[in-house]
């Protein structure tokens, strides 16, 4: 019997059960349920199996809308991996995708950028409005054209070293085994839920949540980017939501925790909170536990070329007592994590830091038309119990405990060299963010003449104490010069009122670099 989609499966058991109950709440309040979405994604899968007998990926672009979820669920119906493209994304690097798949079928669900409208040829957009208000039935293709087994479910586009997105070929199988994970987690496994849904679609963090609720008749609450700059706006709508899963990145609820009101008064519901993307850090984790007292914290960690993440671990008073990092969690069934010495690849022991290796039945099949970046990160592994799977080499730097749990030590290339003395990043963040003075800190590497001259600290205050700028940053570096080497603390400490973040919620770097 060929491999069937699991992920379609579940959301079409999930039909069956409830076809009126909600599966998407936009950020205007309009609904859409299970029935609504189901027969909207085929109609989508008729129109483009019609435009196309092969299988190339189709671009889905949009937003926060219900539109851009049955695009995907209509794409893997009519045999199309998805490209989800969020019309945050800059127009030169949405062309840049674009470009790189060809000429791909674009779905629209918004009205196309002026600067796409040259390179898109008319005859190759879909308008999945016009579908959507189209009254005819139609009859989806047959369910032997699904998206399934070792075909590429979704290409994600993330940043590049040569400054050109990559695209990461994530097939209909690792998603599932991803799905059946996920399904295991607390609350969630419940079924029926109300997830957070505030990561763009073209931030793999997305899937927690699209594959999470879809997967269990839960129903997706989302969050446009206009919300959630404006505190006030957000928490209205947050809370009406009855959000019960709680999926970001740490840095958007370290910006909603600067609001004292972001407690479980808002969201009394609330049970899980799940975090991927960047480092937990302890204050964060500290301070969800005050304020949600009856909620679940999880820190997971695993980059997009292993399907979002490979590991979980609930953070409880004996994870946050002492000053070391948060673990990112145990592997989860069908991975294996080893760690091994970056330059020879010779297994580390525990307790030593080396690159992070997982391999497993999650890891993507590679980058999309680039065999050679593809050659160097994956490669064809072993597990224990002898059954063969990929393995990527994620550049990050970890080590794992006795018991097997991991612990994330940066970027390889995060560590930088300031008068020759080698310095990682998130080491220096992390003492910061200890001080009793900081609410939240990022360190980025000043560089002159293509070196780094000095390291600038950017600084969120918890409360501010009395004294000029200049004056406090002198104290926060002579506390932090009490925790790490003179050679440590930042030249420069800047003192901001929040960190500004990238369209995927996490700290814009390069923002702050340059500033």
């Amino acid at each position: 019997m060929a491999e069937e989609n699991g992920f379609l499966l579940s959301v079409e058991k999930a039909v069956r059960l409830r076809p009126q109950a909600p599966a998407y709440r936009a950020a205007d309040g309009t609904t859409m349920t299970y029935g609504e979405l189901w027969k909207l994604s085929d109609a989508i899968a008729a129109t483009l199996a019609a435009r196309t007998d092969d299988r190339e990926p189709v671009v889905v672009l949009g937003h926060k809308a219900p539109l851009m979820v049955a695009g995907f669920l209509g794409c893997l119906k009519s045999g199309h991996a998805f490209v989800p493209v969020d019309t945050e994304m800059p127009v030169a690097r949405l062309m840049d995708i674009v470009s790189q798949l060809g000429a791909p079928l674009l779905a629209a669900t918004v009205p196309l950028p002026e600067a796409l409208r040259g390179c898109v040829p008319v005859g190759r957009i879909v308008d999945v409005r016009a579908i959507a208000s189209a009254p005819c039935p139609v009859r989806a293709p047959d369910r032997g054209r699904w998206v399934a087994g070792e075909q590429t479910q979704y290409l994600i586009f993330t940043s590049g070293s040569t400054g050109r997105p990559k695209g990461i070929e994530v097939s209909a199988r690792n998603v599932a085994r991803f799905m059946d994970w996920v399904r295991t987690f607390p609350v969630i496994g419940e079924g029926g839920r109300v997830f957070l849904d505030q990561p763009p679609y073209s931030f793999d963090l997305s899937e927690y949540e699209v594959v999470g609720a879809l997967s269990t008749g839960g129903c997706l609450h989302a969050v446009e980017r206009e919300e959630t700059e404006d505190l006030r706006a957000l928490f209205a709508d947050l809370r009406a939501s009855g959000v019960e899963v709680w999926a970001s990145t740490p840095s958007f609820a370290d910006l909603c925790l600067v609001d004292r009101s972001f407690d479980e008064r808002l969201l009394p519901d609330v049970r899980l909170f799940l975090f991927c993307g960047e480092a937990l850090r302890r204050s964060t984790a500290a301070a969800l536990r005050e304020r949600f007292p009856r909620a679940r914290i999880a820190n997971t960690y695993g980059p997009t070329e292993s399907t979002v993440a490979v590991t979980y671990v609930e953070i409880g008073d004996a994870e946050l007592a002492g000053e070391r990092p948060l673990p990112v969690g145990a592997a989860r069934p069908g991975t294996e994590l080893r760690i091994v010495d970056p330059e020879t690849g010779a297994p580390c022991e525990a307790g030593r830091t080396g690159e992070i290796v997982i391999v497993g039945d999650t890891v993507a099949k590679g980058y999309f038309r680039n065999p050679e970046k593809t050659a160097a990160a994956f490669f064809d592994a072993t597990l224990a119990d002898g059954s063969p799977a990929r393995a990527y080499r994620t550049g990050d730097a970890g080590h794992l405990d006795e018991s097997g749990m991991l612990y994330c030590d940066g970027r390889f290339d995060s560590l930088v060299k300031v008068n020759g003395f080698r310095i990682e990043l998130e080491d220096v963040e992390e003492n910061l963010g200890a001080l009793p003075l900081v609410k939240q800190a990022a360190v980025v590497p000043v560089r002159r003449r293509e070196r780094v001259a000095y390291l600038k600290a950017c600084v969120v205050l918890r409360d501010r104490p009395a004294g000029t700028d200049f004056e406090i940053a002198r104290l926060i570096k002579a506390r932090l010069a009490e925790r790490v080497p003179g050679y440590m603390v930042p030249r420069a400490v800047t003192l901001v009122g929040e960190l500004p973040l990238t369209c995927n919620g996490k700290v814009d770097r390069k923002a702050l670099a340059e500033a």
